[in-house]
């Protein structure tokens, strides 16, 4: 199980569960990011400052040697979400999710654009989709759904669908950028469904069996 990250006495920024949805919006950046650039989102949640954020060189220590972890985790196949961030349908979304989600969307802007000057397969465009999604509806479910309904949107799962394939779609996306970001292989050989059989749920969400959905282009 993932241990969330402890920081000095002195920390006075995010929660933890915000800094692990953070870090892992980092490692999801298909090309390399300066932390410069994202760590001061850790303190101030993304919001735009006149002064400059600092964080102590223990605490930065710490903070990079967590995403470093994260990275090796998920590189490995041992990452877990930490338990109070993880799906429970008898609690519901827990404080944890939505403390993860805010840190994920407030890393996000500081890795969008790198996805944007990539040409992804659809199967990767869809997870990806699909897990800014699911960290839209922790936040808001309500207002996402209604959201969606006025774009057009539907077909859409239950909520909780999603809330339990996040791991799943972390670690994805994760792995997909790590690939377009090393250059070892081509966008188009990324595979983000890997070890889904065809007759398993999809895991973007969309409530059709794998082969049915995302498998079709495979």
């Amino acid at each position: 199980m993932t241990t969330l990250i402890t920081l000095s006495d002195d920390w006075a920024g995010m929660p933890p569960a915000f800094i692990e949805g953070a870090l892992l919006a980092a490692n999801a950046s298909p090309a390399a990011m300066e932390p410069d650039n994202w760590l001061p989102a850790l303190v101030n949640g993304g919001l735009a400052e006149d002064e400059p954020v600092t964080i102590s060189q223990q605490d930065r220590a710490s903070i990079l040697a967590h995403f470093e972890h994260q990275y090796l985790a998920i590189k490995s196949g041992e990452y877990s979400l930490p338990l109070d961030m993880q799906w429970q349908e008898a609690q519901g979304v827990s404080e944890a999710m939505g403390h993860f989600a805010e840190g994920f969307l407030a890393v996000w802007p500081h890795v969008a654009v790198h996805w944007e000057n990539k040409t992804i397969p659809d199967g990767t465009g869809r997870m990806l989709s699909a897990l800014l999604t699911t960290c839209m509806l922790i936040l808001d479910e309500a207002g996402t759904l209604t959201q969606m309904a006025d774009d057009g949107v539907d077909g859409m799962p239950e909520p909780s669908a999603l809330y339990a394939n996040l791991p799943f779609m972390i670690s994805e996306v994760v792995m997909a950028a790590d690939e377009l970001q090393q250059g070892g292989s081509s966008a188009q050989s990324i595979n983000p469904y890997k070890g889904v059989g065809r007759n398993d749920s999809c895991p973007c969400g969309s409530g059709k069996k794998f082969k049915q959905c995302c498998g079709r282009k495979q």
